[in-house]
């Protein structure tokens, strides 16, 4: 990553596009491991091997991800549609929780693992917003009228 050719801070677009162009070299970095092998480097000039250049590749990556997720919180909603003619936005916040959090925190009895109830859910509503799933957490996106 050359930091001169990074898109503005404020360019979701460009921000976006970054990830894309990450995200295919650390799958060319992916192919020079299957094909080479983690050990492997340049046979005429040295430098990082393959473990050592997909770990680079992946810092890049994550930095691409994470300029991109500041611009894009602002935009993040989920979208409630009833009738077909009214809609009902809920906010993103930077509320996180685990599974066994959210379970306790609705009370569910039902399910005997975390791993079950995930595999069954994907959004939780309440009286406030909803819960999303969001990897192996869960994310809150709140009324804002309520809020």
């Amino acid at each position: 990553m050359n930091p001169k050719h990074l898109p503005p801070a404020d360019d979701l677009d460009g921000q976006i596009a970054r990830i894309v162009e990450e995200s295919g070299e650390v799958l060319q970095a992916i192919g020079k491991i299957e094909r080479f092998g983690l050990d492997s480097y340049h046979p005429r000039k040295g430098g990082l091997n393959n473990a050592a250049h997909m770990l680079s590749e992946l810092a890049d990556l994550r930095h691409a991800i994470s300029c991109a997720e500041m611009l894009l919180t602002d935009h993040a909603k989920a979208v409630v549609l009833s009738d077909g003619n009214y809609r009902h936005d809920f906010v993103w916040t930077d509320t996180l929780i685990t599974t066994a959090e959210l379970r306790e925190l609705i009370g569910d009895e039902d399910y005997d693992n975390d791993d079950d109830f995930n595999d069954e859910h994907t959004c939780i509503p309440v009286c406030a917003g909803q819960w999303h799933r969001e990897g192996l957490e869960w994310r809150f996106f709140v009324d804002p009228e309520l809020d």
